[in-house]
């Protein structure tokens, strides 16, 4: 009888229960985590099958890395202080607009905290409603003056009540 040669999903199940000790030592949120990188190494078991010639313990890291690099639209960044450490996803988008606001010398916590600290002035909404149209502005006006009665007879909007 002639030997058959093991497909690479059995190769990648022995190396996946070869790591479950490793697992098992783990910390329950860090299983969790690792059960989600075991399910990346098994996404492209297709793909490995056709790489017979290549170490399967390579391919499985390979399929996790080609999994994490598609999610790469997501930043993680760890910032320590006060001794804690808390993990933030952040979407690129996101990411970098905090880098913009990022000053010379600040964390990325910095600058969170610092506009988060930020009181919007006054003087930012003149214009907002520039661009509405005459009817829809009406209609914002009106309901505007019944919802808040003295300040706009303080503003002059409506005739005062006699008292």
């Amino acid at each position: 009888m002639g030997r058959t040669i093991p497909t690479y999903r059995l190769h990648l199940e022995s190396i996946l229960n070869d790591w479950m000790d490793y697992r098992r030592a783990l910390r329950e949120k860090d299983r969790e985590t690792f059960d989600r990188v075991i399910t990346k190494a098994r996404q492209h078991a297709s793909a490995a099958s056709y790489c017979a010639h290549m170490d399967p313990t390579i391919l499985a890291i390979l399929s996790v890395l080609l999994e994490m690099e598609k999610e790469k639209d997501i930043h993680m960044n760890m910032h320590t202080q006060n001794q804690m450490a808390k993990n933030v996803a952040l979407a690129d988008d996101v990411y970098e607009s905090l880098q913009k606001e990022k000053r010379e010398g600040e964390s990325f916590s910095d600058v969170i905290r610092r506009m988060a600290a930020r009181k919007p002035k006054l003087t930012e909404l003149f214009g907002v409603l520039a661009d509405v149209p005459e009817d829809e502005f009406q209609r914002f006006r009106t309901a505007a003056l019944s919802v808040d009665r003295p300040l706009s007879e303080e503003l002059g909007w409506k005739k005062k009540r006699p008292r």
